[in-house]
């Protein structure tokens, strides 16, 4: 079970909503964090299209040596766009990260105990995401430009995001569109097979892969999210259609792990008032 779109349609209406977007914003130019991988690729493609090449900013953020793989498709799919090369931008962000992480401690002390890896790990990664969030904008600031997010719908429901990291944009133009979505887009404009066949990856640790921390894959996703969200029907139901029982109550249990990152800040009531 899956809405079906109209590809070309879509690439029509988001490409002139970025340029509609922009200018009644005030702002000419747009900032992306290009990864390599296919959510950035399709917004800077879109971004492209929509303001012209010499518009589009592009800042890759590695962190050590674990991104030259996805760093030279990201470069290959900048130059197939004509974007002019002083446009890209490279900021190794490990001084930042590992400066912050000896202040914070990170790892326990001995007397302590032994440290918690996963927790340690995923602190590593909330801290790259927000590292490589402040030095985005701000080099949206330096070049009087609009930060370009690439979030997708099945990220957004399921809270796969850190808070104040990646999340963090000026002009979402693939937040209503499913991962799998994202990809019948990308092949629409073009993009090239190494970057739509590349493993989706928040590139948090070495070796890590989205589908590999969900324990399910992009395609259950979002049948099992639009089922659920959106057609309006049961767990039951989508598991009575072929969808995988174990498939179903893991996504369930992520969306709902996940939920209170939707409604944060949780705000206090309106003050009692007296007179006015």
């Amino acid at each position: 079970m899956m809405r079906e779109l109209d590809i070309p349609g879509t690439t029509e209406q988001n490409t002139a909503f970025l340029k509609q977007t922009v200018t009644d914003s005030g702002f000419s130019r747009v900032v992306v964090a290009v990864s390599g991988g296919i959510d950035s690729a399709t917004a800077v493609t879109l971004a492209a299209a929509a303001l012209g090449p010499e518009a589009v900013f592009a800042l890759s953020l590695p962190y050590q040596n674990w991104h030259i793989e996805s760093g030279a498709r990201a470069g290959r799919l900048l130059n197939q766009l004509q974007i002019p090369p002083p446009h890209l931008r490279e900021i190794d962000i490990a001084p930042m990260v590992e400066a912050f992480v000896r202040s914070v401690g990170i790892q326990p002390q001995p007397e302590i105990g032994p440290p918690n890896e996963d927790v340690d790990k995923v602190r590593l990664g909330n801290i790259m995401a927000r590292v490589r969030m402040i030095t985005l904008f701000d080099y949206a600031k330096e070049l009087s430009a609009l930060v370009l997010g690439t979030e997708n719908k099945s990220e957004h429901y399921l809270g796969y995001f850190t808070r104040f990291g990646d999340e963090a944009s000026d002009i979402e133009p693939l937040r209503n569109l499913y991962k799998t979505e994202i990809y019948q887009l990308a092949e629409h404009l073009g993009i090239s097979r190494e970057i739509r066949e590349a493993t989706p990856t928040a590139g948090l640790w070495p070796g890590q892969s989205d589908e590999g921390q969900f324990g399910f894959t992009y395609q259950a996703a979002d049948e099992i999210l639009y089922g659920l969200y959106e057609a309006g029907k049961s767990a039951q139901e989508l598991m009575e259609r072929g969808l995988d029982k174990n498939a179903v109550e893991r996504v369930q249990a992520w969306v709902a792990q996940m939920d209170f990152k939707h409604h944060l800040p949780f705000l206090a009531p309106e003050p009692v008032i007296l007179s006015r």
